[in-house]
Order: structure tokens, then C-alpha cells, then sequence
């Protein structure tokens, strides 16, 4: 990032602008004391600016530094009045470090005119031109690092919102396929002549799983409730189709349940599971869903389908890519002790309100 500010034009026409500002104000104290030697004046105008834009640029390594430890360790948002007054504070010192080491080092190479050697003349007026100095280019800093945070956050706001969409069309899309409303309406058409109550259930749930997916329109995060509730339609519409070869365990605390998560987080998860795995009267499958005090934990039985290669790996990826740009703590996906185990962090009330 240094390398960044020293090959930044805008710092260093900054640098320039701030050289001028404090030469311009040595020149006017000239004036007004009655000099009238307007040549040597201008002379030394013209090389003072140099001078105070590389003194300047001196101060802004060490303010940057100084802001960027702040910004970590006592940011604005979490402590702005002991944050502002600690940076005053420190800007004060700075000034009064310069305008001490400034001091010695022109009465120490001689290089100012005598008639101001013996009185505070100098020092105050150096004082002044530090302050001045020391402040803008603080200010600046501040006022690049906040229009840096927006952009980045703007840039962030947009990649999650493309990224939001695409999710929300592969999980619409892997609802509406040709072979999912295939399988669902062969379940319905069986249904229908053998258990007519049952046949209305299914279609009352096949209802649900698309209300809810055409509800996420302007959703980013959804409770876990939601989420639960949503599963169990589309649950039930698996049920009807492998039966009691097909088993579901939840044991979610009451706190989980107002917690947020990505939608259809729960409802990929476990079409994977139901994807990948042999089920049958041999093979049940049992999907335990169970939760901590920050992470759902989604495990099954593995009974992995060898011949299966319809898997290309893009729910799981958007599942990974949502939460990074949430700049939450990522899924786990592993196998442990014969069992596959999801672990999808959950967030609190308060992240999703920041969110």
C-alpha cells in the first residue's frame, strides 16, 4: 500500500497543494512585516515549495501508518470521540516533534536571519506552518481511506448482488428442471388414484417449495426458521418418492432459529445428499440436522453412488462464494466416521442487520 501512495498522484499533487498553501502563508508574514525585496522573496517562495512538499510527504508516510493502526485498533465507527481525540492528540505531538527537530537543525546549520536567532519568533511560526501541514494531510489521508472503504464497498454490494442472483436461478432452475417436475408430477399422477387426501398434500407442498423460491426475489439472508420451514415441503415431496427409505432428524435449539442464513442453503445441501447417495430398503438414508451456537450441522449416512456423474460442483461453490461475500466464516464439507458432515455457519441478529 506505501508503494501505492508514493506512485498516487493525487497524494503527491496533494503534497504540492499543501507546500504551496504553507509557502504562501510564509510569504504573506513577509509581506506584511514591510519586506519589499519582492526578487529574493520570490526566490525563496519558489524553493521553499519543494522543500515543505517533501517535509510533507515525510508526515504523510508516518500519518498513514499512524491512521491505518488506528483503523484496526480503534476504529471510528466503535470509539469516535476517543478515537478523535487520540489522533489530535497525536497530531500535536508530530507538529511538536518537526517544529523541535526543524528548530535545531536551521539554528544548527545557521540557515535563518539573524534578527529572528534570539526570540520564539521562528518556533512559533513553525509551529504554525507543522499544524497547518500535519492536519491537511491527516484530513487527507482520512478522507482517502473513507472514499476507498465506499468504493470497495460499493464493488462488494455489486459482486454480491450478481452473485445473489445467480444463486437464487441455479436453485429456481434445479426446482423447475424438466426432470424434477417429471419425477414430481409421475409421483401426483400415482398419487392421485391412490390416496386423493395425500395427492392434495403433495400438490399443497409442490405449492410451497415455488412460492418460497419466487419469494427470494429480494431476499439476501433469510431466518433459519424460514429456511426449515421450506425444507420440509420440499422434503415431503422426496418422501412421497423414496418412502421410508428416506429419513429426516432435526434437533435445532430455539436460539438457532432466528439466526440468518443464505436461502436454500438447507435445501441444497440436502438435494445433495439425496443426489449422491444409494437409498433403498437396504440402504436408508438418514439426514440428521442438528445446530451449535453459531453453525447448522447437516450429516448423513455415506453411502456414496459410484456410478453417479451428474454433479458439476455449482451449488456448492455459490454456497462457498455467498458466504465469502458476506465475509462470513466459510461451510465445511468432510466425511467423519462413515458420515458426511455440512457444517453452514448462521448468523446472528445484529450481522444481519449490519448486512
Amino acid at each position: 500500500m506505501m508503494k501505492d501512495i508514493l506512485l498516487d498522484r493525487r497524494y503527491w499533487a496533494y503534497y504540492l497543494f499543501t507546500a504551496i498553501v504553507v509557502a504562501s502563508m510564509l510569504l504573506l508574514e513577509d509581506l506584511l512585516e514591510g519586506e519589499n525585496d519582492y526578487g529574493p522573496m520570490l526566490v525563496e517562495y519558489v524553493t521553499d515549495i519543494p522543500i515543505f512538499a517533501m517535509i510533507t510527504a515525510v508526515i504523510s508516510m508516518l500519518g498513514y501508518h499512524i491512521i491505518t493502526i488506528l483503523n484496526e485498533h480503534l476504529p471510528w465507527e466503535k470509539a469516535l470521540w476517543k478515537r478523535f481525540i487520540f489522533e489530535i492528540t497525536l497530531v500535536v505531538l508530530i507538529v511538536v516533534l518537526f517544529t523541535v527537530v526543524g528548530s535545531l537543525f536551521v539554528r544548527h546549520f545557521e540557515i535563518m536571519p539573524e534578527d529572528v536567532d534570539d526570540d520564539l519568533g521562528f518556533e512559533i511560526l513553525a509551529l504554525i506552518m507543522f499544524f497547518i501541514s500535519t492536519f491537511m494531510i491527516f484530513g487527507f489521508h482520512e478522507f482517502m481511506i473513507l472514499s476507498t472503504d465506499k468504493q470497495y464497498l460499493q464493488y462488494k454490494a455489486g459482486v454480491l448482488e450478481k452473485q445473489n442472483y445467480l444463486i437464487k436461478y441455479e436453485a429456481l432452475k434445479s426446482q423447475i428442471n424438466p426432470h424434477f417436475l417429471f419425477n414430481s408430477l409421475n409421483v401426483l399422477s400415482s398419487l392421485i388414484y391412490q390416496d386423493t387426501a395425500k395427492s392434495d398434500q403433495f400438490i399443497k407442498k409442490f405449492s410451497d417449495v415455488f412460492r418460497y423460491v419466487l419469494e427470494l426475489n429480494q431476499e439476501k439472508l433469510v431466518p433459519v426458521k424460514h429456511e426449515l420451514k421450506f425444507l420440509d415441503s420440499y422434503f415431503f415431496l422426496q418422501k412421497i418418492r423414496y418412502g421410508d427409505h428416506l429419513i429426516m432428524k432435526k434437533a435445532i435449539d430455539a436460539e438457532a432459529l432466528d439466526k440468518y442464513i443464505p436461502p436454500l442453503t438447507l435445501q441444497l445441501v440436502v438435494e445433495n445428499a439425496i443426489k449422491h447417495n444409494v437409498i433403498s430398503n437396504e440402504h436408508k438414508l438418514t439426514i440428521v440436522i442438528e445446530s451449535t451456537v453459531d453453525e447448522l450441522v447437516i450429516s448423513n449416512n455415506y453411502q456414496h453412488r459410484a456410478n453417479f456423474n451428474g454433479s458439476t460442483g455449482i451449488g456448492q461453490k455459490n454456497l462457498i462464494e455467498k458466504y465469502q461475500l458476506l465475509g462470513e466464516k466459510l461451510p465445511d464439507f468432510f466425511l467423519e466416521n462413515d458420515r458426511y458432515v455440512v457444517r453452514l455457519p448462521i448468523m446472528n441478529e445484529l450481522a444481519w442487520k449490519e448486512f
